[in-house]
């Protein structure tokens, strides 16, 4: 009723939206002083009529499998140049089509969110990642509810829906055991789920989900991540076939890998022993020929200079060359493993006979990360969070990298190979961070075999593309909600004549302050500086229609042309809401932290916690007592709280009190009680407090008295692991490795942990 807006006071999102609806029925709609998002509400809903695709005889709807990589570059898979042998998805790409100018966000999560909506990132709330979300509509790092999911849509079209992998798009004080649950994938349209919420996951110990319950994969026969993601995408394609084979399904299979860690069974690591101590420029360079041979780039391109934080490999001393080496023949065996787990999926469905009506899309979230040095850390977390590590300690752990005692990413120069011949990175709106690979299968469809299609072509228009190819149109509204229109474009025309013109007009980006905007086959970008401020940031201008990587500068040659196109990417800022920006990460990752509380109670069996869920002991006095029954020759843990890369947990060994702190894997503290616990009730547990010089004691406490000491000088924030609390048992990653898992505590009732939280 408009008389009861006309007040001044704002109208929420959703009550624009209908209001939209109205207008679009042609109902005369009279508000006064509404104020409402400065998203572009288009009530034009979207339909895949006339958008140059030739919509074909479907018997059924055809299957879809959504494949999506993880911080693999440009030029990483066999079919776009590379050496690694990726040869199930250069055999999707052989008998279908390959896209050169397809462009993601430059960011894991925003991607997601556009793949996954047809929409903006910005738009429904996902400008960010979850770990930097902000009081900010547009950067909240989940996805808004009236932006349907492809999931969602599906669904009501009878899909059968299944998310596998990563998702990154909950909010993280909803990751825990409570939820609130409608933001994980199962509240967003998919009938299951198993996998994990964050990034950068452990691929030999991961935190691992199914739908809303904490999941323990098997892990005594070699496991690792890639190979447990797929095999539970076939069992659950089995039973789909097996309750219901003429039904559609959707599959949303998201790979951890290539992101750090870099984590590869050690048979595929020996296979590359040796394969890249040639250097990156020499890798790089053969790659790039190789691009320009098999017609992925132009024949004009030119070859991006080393990017600044690049040493030249001749520079590199030989320990660092070794070293930087070493990264490299992990990432190809990671990548290389992956690719085999997507052939067993693809075996799998040819043994059904479900192959040939599936369409098969696999794409990476955005570009090559960085890494933060020339040669990769020994535990990346470590590099970011508390400082480098020395090449002596690095040069100790060479032949435990790519194993469960590493947590080692790319190193800058490599990277860089893996976004030829592009420049700069991820997170970065240059080509090296937005342009991706895609690649498109459907032996049904007819598609155009082994064609390269050059259209422009970005993430948010996957979803309108695949309802152009499954004949559907997208819904004004599901389950009674208005829905915020799609704004991707199709680009099913491209496959349907590769020779066509590219008909997307516009594509804006911004990453943590990094911009750019593309039109008409120019591209304006500019490189944020942290801490700068934005109005000073210098914009550079390509004409990319002509120069593939981003090499020739035109802003001093064509200044018009450049002010035209940074007032337009204003103009796209405004209709999505993007302004003001943000670029402290760090500090907006602290921000999600939840404030402490003065008490934790913790049962023996119950869930695995979120990290945020562990009491602070870093910045307290704490206080943890266990309420214990023990006989004569007590084992097993009593609380276990990150990984061995960083991590605390206090257990029984053979009737002694225990406690192991990992600040880092060369940094371990211990301490073992003075005596053996007797047999019978106690309050079992430690204490730590502040000396005035900042170093913490700990003391073991066996009931009232202490029975063991240790000094901390180092410690951790509680954001730092990436794994939660577990008690009276750990199924999950290792800690001390002084026991064999599950290690359970018989007779522990439950775990007090008290911090003083009067000291803020």
């Amino acid at each position: 009723k408009p008389t009861e807006m006309s007040n001044g006071k704002s109208l929420n999102r959703r009550g624009f939206i209908q209001l939209s609806a109205l207008a679009s029925a042609g109902i005369a709609v009279g508000c006064q002083n509404v104020q409402y998002d400065k998203v572009n509400f288009s009530p034009t809903s979207y339909s895949s009529k006339n958008k140059g695709w030739n919509p074909r005889a479907l018997k059924r709807k055809p299957n879809v499998l959504m494949v999506v990589l993880d911080d693999v570059g440009f030029g990483d898979l066999g079919c776009y140049g590379a050496e690694h042998k990726t040869e199930c998805i250069d055999d999707l790409a052989t008998k279908g089509t390959r896209f050169n100018n397809f462009h993601v966000t430059a960011l894991c999560a925003p991607t997601r969110a556009c793949l996954l909506t047809g929409r903006n990132a910005h738009a429904v709330g996902v400008g960010n990642i979850a770990e930097w979300g902000r009081d900010h509509e547009s950067y909240r790092g989940w996805i808004r509810q009236d932006a349907a999911t492809l999931s969602e849509v599906l669904k009501a079209e009878d899909y059968a829906t299944y998310a596998i992998g990563k998702w990154h798009l909950t909010p993280l004080n909803d990751q825990n055991a409570s939820g609130p649950f409608n933001q994980w994938p199962t509240g967003r349209g998919f009938d299951k789920w198993y996998g994990f919420h964050g990034n950068a996951m452990d691929h030999w110990h991961p935190e691992m989900f199914e739908n809303t319950q904490a999941a323990y994969p098997d892990k005594s026969n070699n496991y690792h991540l890639s190979e447990d993601l797929v095999t539970k995408s076939i069992d659950y394609v089995k039973d789909h076939v097996a309750s219901d084979a003429d039904k559609p399904f959707f599959m949303y299979l998201a790979f951890g890998a290539c992101h750090f860690p870099l984590h590869a069974p050690s048979d595929n690591i020996r296979r590359k022993k040796g394969q890249y101590d040639e250097g990156y420029e020499s890798v790089r360079s053969k790659r790039f020929e190789k691009q320009k041979e098999i017609g992925i780039i132009p024949a004009e391109t030119e070859l991006s200079p080393l990017n600044k934080a690049v040493r030249p490999w001749q520079e590199l001393s030989k320990d660092e060359k070794k070293l930087a080496a070493r990264g490299q023949e992990i990432y190809a065996a990671f990548l290389e493993h992956t690719d085999h787990q997507i052939q067993r999926v693809v075996d799998f469905l040819k043994e059904e006979n479900m192959f040939d009506d599936t369409i098969v899309m696999v794409i990476s979230d955005n570009g090559a990360a960085p890494g933060s040095e020339t040669v990769p850390s020994i535990d990346t977390r470590r590099a970011a969070y508390m400082g480098p590590e020395s090449m002596e300690e690095k040069m100790k752990y060479l032949d435990k990298l790519g194993s469960d005692e590493s947590y080692g990413g790319s190193s800058t120069g490599w990277s860089q190979v893996s976004n030829t011949p592009l420049k700069w990175y991820k997170a970065d709106t240059y080509g090296g961070g937005t342009r991706s690979p895609l690649v498109v299968s459907w032996p049904n469809g007819n598609l155009p075999q082994n064609q390269i299609c050059k259209q422009y072509t970005h993430a948010i228009d996957v979803v309108p593309t695949l309802l152009d190819m499954i004949n559907m149109d997208f819904p004004a509204e599901i389950s009674h909600q208005v829905m915020l229109p799609i704004q991707g474009l199709s680009f099913a025309y491209a496959l349907e004549n590769p020779e066509q013109k590219t008909r997307k007009q516009i594509q804006y980006f911004e990453t943590l302050g990094d911009r750019a905007i593309w039109a008409g086959g120019w591209k304006a970008v500019t490189k944020h500086q942290k801490g700068d401020p934005f109005e000073k940031d210098v914009w550079e201008l390509y004409h990319i229609e002509n120069d593939f990587a981003e090499i020739n500068n035109l802003a001093d040659q064509q200044p018009e042309k450049l002010k035209e196109l940074i007032n337009l990417w204003f103009q796209e800022a405004e209709k999505y809401n993007i302004l003001p920006m943000a670029d402290d990460a760090m500090g907006l990752y602290i921000k999600t932290v939840p404030q402490p509380k003065a008490r934790y109670l913790f049962f023996r069996g119950s869930t695995r916690l979120d990290r945020l869920s562990a009491p602070d002991i870093y910045n307290f006095n704490s206080k943890l007592r266990a309420e214990v029954e023990v006989g004569t020759n007590a084992n097993g843990v009593i609380l276990a709280s990150g990984d061995s890369g960083a991590g605390y947990e206090l257990y029984i060994r053979d009737s002694h009190l225990c406690f192991t702190y990992v600040y880092t894997r060369t940094q371990v503290a211990r301490v073992q009680s003075k005596i053996k616990i007797p047999a019978g009730k106690h309050l079992l547990g430690f204490d730590i407090n502040k000396g005035i010089d900042g170093e913490k004691t700990l003391n073991l406490m066996l009931n009232d008295k202490v029975t063991g000491s240790l000094k901390l000088s180092d410690m951790w924030e509680i954001y730092v692991p990436n794994s939660g609390i577990r008690c009276g048992e750990n199924r999950h990653a290792p800690i001390s490795r002084d026991y064999k898992p599950p290690f359970v505590l018989d007779g522990l009732k439950k775990v007090v942990v008290d911090l003083n939280i009067s000291e803020i």
